[in-house]
């Protein structure tokens, strides 16, 4: 997620266990919002959406909910869940394979996967908190970090300094502000937390290559290095989310019908906050290269960013199988 429009990257992405009886009411609403309407002798079936054969059921041209759609009606919980720590010293053993790193480098890491992507080979995340690393550079001296990505390079100016204020860099390789590097020790530069969610059209152009190439330079000194991409399926607002309306969904098989769903955040008494689905509405057909958009209706638009009043209830957006909410909830009046 980006600044303050998109705060729940951290949610949980384990939807919370739906218990029978509960599956059956989801799978009624979810019935009424897929189709204009269901019979109680010969309409589509919560057991035929499922792919069990229904009794007593008729032909119909009314469309299925298909297995994303049945996930996007699953409730889940807002929580927290910790992230694991990336350490730039770590990496360099991947990054020179366990041989001792005779020139400069430079590199991007998101830490650990979801995937299944290899635990020993140093990958960048699409939405992922990353850090950018550095080797053998002056730890004294500015660095200057580019990239080259969608027909457009992207300069970073990088500063060395005795120790990071927060974990949390100001700039992100993308946005032209400088990022604050510390000495981690070994001859090792590495900044504070970024996320990795680059704009458009840099987004697709890195999605397509599968890379995200940088180089690095500090007088004399010069490196640069291709970090394979890893995309785990998510979900982000787009940058200029507020004029866009765009939601850029990623990570699910390429020619997936991925269901965009509008949630109430309900607070139960037991459970916190739960989001809720009220109805879907439309979907993104997944790109070969896994990173699609999508534009939220006006209407829509208006009851995700409005408040919810005294009592009411908050919305946010969501994809099927994510468990989370992609869009910031709006604060109360």
């Amino acid at each position: 997620m980006r600044g303050n429009e998109t705060v729940n990257k951290y949610l949980s992405r384990r939807p919370a266990g739906v218990t029978t009886g509960l599956m059956t009411g989801l799978m009624t609403g979810l019935c009424l919002v897929l189709v204009t309407g269901c019979t109680t002798g010969g309409g589509t079936s919560a057991a035929r959406a499922t792919g069990r054969p229904a009794v007593a059921a008729t032909r119909s041209t009314l469309p299925r909910p298909t297995a994303r759609d049945v996930l996007l009606a699953q409730q889940f919980d807002l929580g927290m869940a910790a992230a694991s720590p990336i350490d730039c010293r770590e990496d360099l053993d991947r990054v020179t394979k366990g041989r001792p790193a005779g020139r400069p480098l430079v590199w991007t890491s998101s830490g650990t996967s979801y995937s299944r992507t290899p635990a020993d080979e140093v990958r960048v995340g699409l939405g992922e908190d990353s850090v950018l690393c550095l080797y053998g550079f002056p730890r004294n001296k500015p660095v200057t970090v580019t990239v080259a990505a969608g027909g457009r390079t992207y300069t970073t100016p990088v500063k060395p300094v005795a120790s990071l204020e927060a974990v949390q860099a100001d700039g992100d390789l993308f946005n032209g502000k400088p990022m604050e590097v510390e000495d981690r020790g070994g001859g090792v530069l590495q900044s504070g937390y970024w996320p990795f969610f680059p704009p458009a059209p840099a987004r697709g152009a890195i999605a397509r290559s599968g890379r995200l190439t940088l180089t690095a330079r500090s007088g004399d000194a010069r490196a640069t290095n291709g970090v394979p991409l890893r995309v785990d399926e998510g979900a982000e607002t787009a940058e200029d989310w507020k004029r866009s309306r765009k939601v850029v969904v990623y990570g699910f098989p390429a020619g997936a019908r991925v269901p965009v769903g509008l949630y109430r955040l309900a607070v139960d008494q037991e459970a916190g906050e739960r989001a809720v689905l009220v109805r879907r509405v439309g979907e993104v057909v997944m790109p070969g290269y896994r990173v699609g958009e999508f534009t939220v209706p006006q209407d829509v638009f208006r009851v995700v960013g409005a408040a919810p009043g005294q009592g009411g209830d908050a919305h946010c957006l969501s994809v099927a199988e994510l468990g989370e909410c992609v869009t910031q909830p709006a604060e109360p009046d």
